[in-house]
Parts: C-alpha cells; sequence; structure tokens
C-alpha cells in the first residue's frame, strides 16, 4: 500500500522506491529476510510522512 500511495500520490517520490533497497540490502550483507524488508517499508513510510509534511507546511507558507 505505501508504494501504491507514492506512486498515486507524490510521484516524485518514486525514485526512492528504487534507491532504498540498495541500501537496505547493503546494511544486510545483501540478504532479503523479514529484518530487510521491514526496514524497506518502514523507511518508506518515513520519507512519505516526512515529505507530506513538508509539502503542508510550504503550502501553509505559500497563503
Amino acid at each position: 500500500m505505501t508504494t501504491i500511495k507514492i506512486q498515486e500520490g507524490h510521484p516524485e517520490l518514486i525514485t526512492y522506491i528504487n534507491e532504498i533497497p540498495s541500501i537496505t540490502l547493503r546494511k544486510t550483507s545483501g540478504k532479503v529476510n523479514n529484518k530487510s524488508l521491514k526496514e524497506y517499508l518502514d523507511s518508506l513510510k518515513e520519507i512519505l510522512k516526512k515529505y507530506s509534511k513538508n509539502t503542508k507546511t510550504q503550502s501553509n507558507e505559500n497563503k
């Protein structure tokens, strides 16, 4: 669901979907496991949360 939210609501963040797995896999010695998948999902959620917050702040400042 998180990747769908990014793709539909914030397509400018799609770049991060591709970058994060390689960063996460480097941390886990290239192994895909539950921990690395959870880290990937958490990182996407964090990016989406921060981006949404910054976008709202900038929108309010422009009013």
